[in-house]
């Protein structure tokens, strides 16, 4: 039990420090060791900030100092970005002044060949004889949230938020960082694993599952190494929250491409597999997919069952769906005929009579919330596929053509765009008030000219393919619960 408190301090002193050293800070703007530190200071970090270089008195405004054992207070976390030849050196100091944590982004290591596997093993052996725990060597940097501290390679700016992210590849897991802000998923805390020297994937799967304020993890993952204790650790936390993975070297050529990139062992397909099926652990095909699978679960509820509502403006766009569906094992449910008697009320006599739900080009907004409601309430529905919800203000180029043509006045065209801007924000605030109160997932999939706040509190997705595999991972992830 000692153990494992220690070992959380340690992770809290790595992505709740309240100091750091940036060991290898320089004036020389194209290098890691400035780019890394500028972004920690402009990004808000509240901490006390350490640069250190033996050869500069200041830098970015901050004293430096010459060694970190010179540094006159305490400090929680290292951030290491010197020539590897020297970081055996930089550890040693570290551990006499007490460092709980260090991030090693300098590469050279494992993933360069025997030479560079002996010199990780000598850094690793310095670290975990004072105490420390080490992110790397060869890492893209961390990201807390709550600590205010992106310590990151990469020009990304991650969205604060509920999701953790754990990434074997700092460049797909930074770029997983950039989609979730374009698609409104926002980020509790954030890893570049590097090589796993010292702490490995089920380190930070263990200790983002005890975290209160992380509601699920998602990740990229090439390989696991022998004793990893992953099969313990996700089969425990996918229990209370989802974990999504992206696995790389899923064929023979991206498994040698894993073996050169950190070193991993990406190990066969079949096995890996039968571990996330074992373990609940939810597998997408595609960086995107991880973000609509992290920002689906975090909205929505999880269906009870596989069979799907399609709700769509036209004919075709109903078949191409209900096609998805059968393809991603989902069911195109069967309507209730109370459920087809009200949609009797509702449409014009020559719609579909089924499922999918056609809305034969009826137009308005009302409406379709009405129908959407109506297929919800079916009890054979488990969870609709919403196309064509697409939310817009008319645009301004109707309206200036309005103006321009038909000589409208200017006081009727800005009436008329306050009257679409406040139906578009109905229409929002409605389908929200449907997922929040109906208990089952809606997933739309369309396009609109909208806010950033519509876009985030609603996930419109590109094409049906995408929403119907989204739904049937959700399936899956629910009979895994219930199992």
């Amino acid at each position: 039990m000692l153990k494992e408190v220690n070992r959380r301090a340690q992770l809290d002193a790595l992505f709740h420090p309240r100091s750091l050293a940036m060991i290898g800070a320089t004036r020389a703007m194209t290098k890691w060791g400035f780019i890394v530190l500028a972004r920690i200071i402009n990004d808000g970090y509240a901490g006390k900030i350490f640069p250190v270089n033996p050869k500069e008195k200041t830098i970015l405004g901050l004293q430096v100092y010459p060694s970190i054992l010179d540094v006159p207070e305490p400090v929680d976390l290292a951030v290491i970005t010197t020539p590897a030849a020297v970081v055996p050196e930089v550890i040693t100091q570290c551990g006499k002044k007490g460092v709980p944590a260090a991030v090693v982004i300098t590469s050279g290591f494992s993933e360069t060949g025997l030479e560079g596997a002996a010199l990780e093993k000598q850094v690793v052996a310095l670290a975990r004889s004072s105490g420390m725990v080490l992110v790397g060597p060869n890492t893209m940097g961390i990201y807390s949230a709550p600590a205010q501290l992106t310590c990151l390679m990469a020009p990304v700016m991650p969205m604060p938020g509920r999701t953790a992210c754990i990434a074997q590849s700092g460049n797909v897991g930074t770029h997983m960082l950039f989609i979730g802000y374009q698609r409104g998923l926002g980020f509790h805390k954030f890893v570049s694993s590097g090589n796993e020297g010292d702490l490995a994937f089920d380190d930070y799967l263990e200790y983002f599952g005890a975290d209160p304020e992380i509601h699920s993890i998602v990740a990229y993952l090439e390989g696991l190494d022998p004793g990893n204790r992953f099969l313990h650790v996700a089969k425990s936390v996918s229990r209370h929250k989802p974990i999504i993975v992206l696995k790389g070297g899923r064929t023979a050529a991206g498994a040698v491409a894993a073996a050169s990139h950190t070193g991993a062992l990406a190990g066969s397909v079949a096995i890996y597999n039968g571990l996330f099926r074992q373990t609940g652990v939810i597998q997408a095909e595609t960086n995107k997919e991880v973000v609509e699978l992290a920002r689906a679960l975090e909205s929505q509820p999880l269906p009870k069952g596989s069979s799907v509502g399609i709700l769509t403006r036209g004919g075709g766009w109903g078949v191409i769906t209900a096609d998805a569906c059968a393809e991603a094992g989902l069911t195109v449910a069967k309507l209730a005929p109370e459920t087809i008697a009200q949609f009797d009320r509702l449409l014009p006599p020559y719609w579909s009579r089924g499922n999918p739900v056609d809305l034969v080009a009826v137009l308005s907004s009302k409406m379709y919330v009405d129908c959407l409601k109506i297929l919800l309430a079916d009890p054979g529905v488990d969870g609709v596929l919403a196309l064509g919800a697409n939310v817009e203000a008319q645009a301004d180029n109707v309206f200036q053509a309005l103006q321009r043509i038909e000589k409208v006045p200017r006081a009727e065209i800005e009436r008329v765009k306050a009257q679409s801007l406040q139906e578009a924000r109905d229409f929002v605030n409605a389908i929200v008030e449907l997922i929040e109160q109906g208990g089952k997932p809606v997933l739309l999939v369309g396009r609109w000219v909208a806010s950033k706040e519509w876009d985030t509190r609603l996930q419109m997705l590109g094409e049906p393919e995408e929403a119907a595999k989204v739904m049937a991972k959700m399936v899956e992830y629910a009979e895994y619960l219930r199992g």
